[in-house]
């Protein structure tokens, strides 16, 4: 028999998160999605998707969302409207994500980033973009 791969989705309510939690159960994995408020995933769930609550903000909820994961997929990001800045999301979270996965010996860990990061380290989301692709080689 075939064990079922379960995939964790961080930013499984964004725009981007979204399409990868929906193509992830249409290929048939497992997918648990690391969500700061419960009721605004609540699509993510009707689609099949466990939701965990998580906050890259603190980084204490994290581990526990772990647990039987095979794959991280990382498609969170700071949004011009939250009241977080990228510094303590797409920096000190995204650290606390990959200590975590690597605690929990996690083989698969995407994350995305964006082109030419290097070429416009001036600015300053970009340039945590390029130093989380550096902390994760």
């Amino acid at each position: 028999f075939l064990i079922k791969m379960t995939v964790l989705v961080i930013g499984g309510t964004g725009t981007l998160g979204r399409q990868i939690v929906k193509t992830a159960l249409d290929e048939g994995y497992s997918v648990r999605c690391l969500v700061r408020n419960l009721r605004r995933g609540s699509f993510l769930k009707d689609w099949g998707a466990e939701l965990v609550y998580g906050d890259l903000s603190l980084p204490e909820t994290i581990p526990s969302s772990f647990k039987g994961v095979n794959i991280v997929i990382d498609a969170a990001t700071v949004r011009p409207t939250d009241s977080y800045s990228a510094e303590k999301i797409d920096w000190k979270g995204k650290l606390a994500l990959i200590e975590t996965a690597k605690l929990a010996q996690i083989k698969k860990f995407i994350s995305f980033s964006t082109v030419d990061a290097a070429q416009n380290s001036a600015i300053p989301l970009l340039d945590l973009k390029l130093k989380l692709v550096q902390a994760l080689e």
